[in-house]
């Protein structure tokens, strides 16, 4: 079966750029996001609430980390301060807005917003504003001053396809604008207009069912590109972490054939010199020829490598299997004493303590919750575990502590590391993204954190600051006091 045709309406090209390398890759991030939107709805497929909601929680990272990245690069070069005012409020808008989205129960009309807003943004925003910003601050770094830059922006004309499309989409805007005030006006007399609009909306809903019926066969087609999406996500996390060690693996399998090599015909030597006269001389010079005492000492600990190699591969292979298996099974919930589970946590995590690290409790006599206590066991282990590394082998403290708030149960671990900025706190939970160097982390226990406290129904908030620690909140939902006494 053919697959759908690929509509892509925004391609990129250099009138998107703005010749900020930073900027440009997040701007390009946000194309491809209302490509994507947009095959959505020419498929037929129905964006569901959690869906949504993925969306526009990526909307509201993206703003976090691109307007610090603009703001940043403007405040740094010293742009005038007009234009920085009205660009943070335009920012400030997006995230008002997106906000507003989030807080609305109204899936139908917040997906029917959200085409028009990033669309609009694309827009107006990108394709102008942040124009304006790229020219005032290469008129910066070519030696002008913020005022020259600001007053030179102004009298900017701008490319003529780029002011075309900005230009009739805002007179689009406005006509529809007009439309809707002259709708309101004829409010009074509506009654005489209904044949006329009953009609329209009669051939309207012909031509939807007409849209409809042909983006419904296509349906299937999108939901199996998702599974094969996923699947492709999980592959390239495999390949870039099997990579490493399968790396000096097969180095070290090269040298250990040359050592065979060398001692087979080191053998054959012996074998030769064996049958005639001088035997035990040239066997010994034959010996230090190969060098055979060094090779003993290194061929032991070059297999023992091999096979730390290969038990690193096993337990990547291992955790990946384990990371999507999570969420294909129901959860088996027993009821366990919460401060009973974070002290077998406390006491599998002593051994990798520092001189000088403290793993801190502050609860007592927490309530019984109905959990699976594997799962959620091992969740609360890679969140301490990752507090004791952002220590970094200095002494300090992981605290963790426990107070009931409104029906929930917040379980908080503290610690006194290095911090995250804002950049990395918005990834922390991404399957495969670790801030260690490479063969020290799979990037897999965040992420197995985040899903299996989902699972409990449950979530995880994150407060940090570079050089002044982290704190992540597990929330977990507590039985009602009915369901508590049956």
């Amino acid at each position: 079966m053919s697959g759908a045709p690929k509509i892509t309406p925004f391609r990129w090209a250099e009138y998107f750029e703005t010749g900020f390398a930073e900027v440009d890759g997040q701007h390009h991030k946000l194309v491809d996001l209302i490509n994507m939107l947009v095959q959505r709805a020419a498929n037929g497929a129905i964006i569901q609430p959690a869906e949504l909601s993925h969306v526009l929680d990526g909307l509201a990272r993206y703003a976090i980390h691109h307007f610090a990245t603009e703001e940043a690069l403007m405040e740094q070069a010293g742009i005038d301060p007009r234009h920085l005012r009205s660009h943070r409020q335009i920012h400030a808008d997006f995230v008002a807005r997106v906000e507003e989205m989030r807080q609305s129960d109204d899936t139908e009309r917040v997906v029917s917003l959200l085409y028009r807003f990033v669309t609009s943004w694309l827009t107006f925003h990108i394709l102008d504003t942040d124009q304006s910003m790229a020219r005032q601050l290469r008129a910066l770094a070519a030696g002008a001053s913020a005022a020259e830059a600001y007053t030179g922006e102004a009298a900017h004309h701008g490319d003529p396809a780029n002011t075309a499309l900005i230009g009739a989409v805002r007179n689009l805007l406005g006509l529809v604008a007009e439309r809707n005030e002259a709708l309101a006006r004829s409010n009074a007399g509506l009654e005489e207009r209904v044949a006329e609009r009953t009609e329209e909306l009669q051939r309207a809903n012909q031509a939807l069912r007409h849209t409809l019926d042909t983006l419904q066969a296509t349906r299937s087609q999108l939901q199996e590109a998702d599974k094969l999406a996923a699947v492709g996500q999980l592959a390239a996390g495999v390949a870039h972490e099997i990579n490493n060690p399968l790396g000096f693996v097969a180095s070290n399998l090269g040298t250990l054939r040359e050592y065979a090599e060398r001692l087979l015909a080191l053998v054959d030597t012996a074998d030769r010199l064996c049958e005639g006269d001088g035997v035990a001389d040239a066997w010994q010079a034959a010996r230090a020829g190969a060098d055979l005492d060094f090779i003993r000492e290194d061929l032991p600990g070059l297999v023992s490598e091999s096979m730390r190699g290969l038990g690193r591969v096993s337990d990547i292979v291992h955790s990946l299997q384990e990371f999507a298996s999570q969420g294909q099974e129901p959860v088996e919930c027993s009821e366990v004493r919460l401060d009973v589970l974070l002290d077998e946590v406390i006491r599998g995590l002593a051994s990798k303590r520092r001189a000088g690290q403290q793993l801190v409790r502050a609860y007592a006599g927490l309530p019984v919750l109905a959990v699976n206590p594997t799962l959620l066991g091992e969740a609360f282990k890679a969140i301490v575990d990752n507090g004791l590394r952002a220590l970094g082998g200095a002494p300090g403290t992981v605290a963790l502590g426990a107070r009931e708030v409104a029906g929930e149960l917040w379980v908080e671990i503290e610690d006194s590391g290095c911090g995250m900025d804002e950049a990395i706190r918005a990834r922390i939970f991404e399957p495969f993204f670790t801030t260690r160097a490479v063969g020290d982390g799979r990037g897999l226990g965040l992420s197995s954190a985040y899903r299996i406290v989902r699972q409990h129904g449950g979530r995880i908030e994150v407060d940090s600051q570079p050089g002044h620690g982290s704190r992540f909140r597990v929330v977990l939902p507590l039985p009602s006091r009915e369901a508590a006494l049956q």
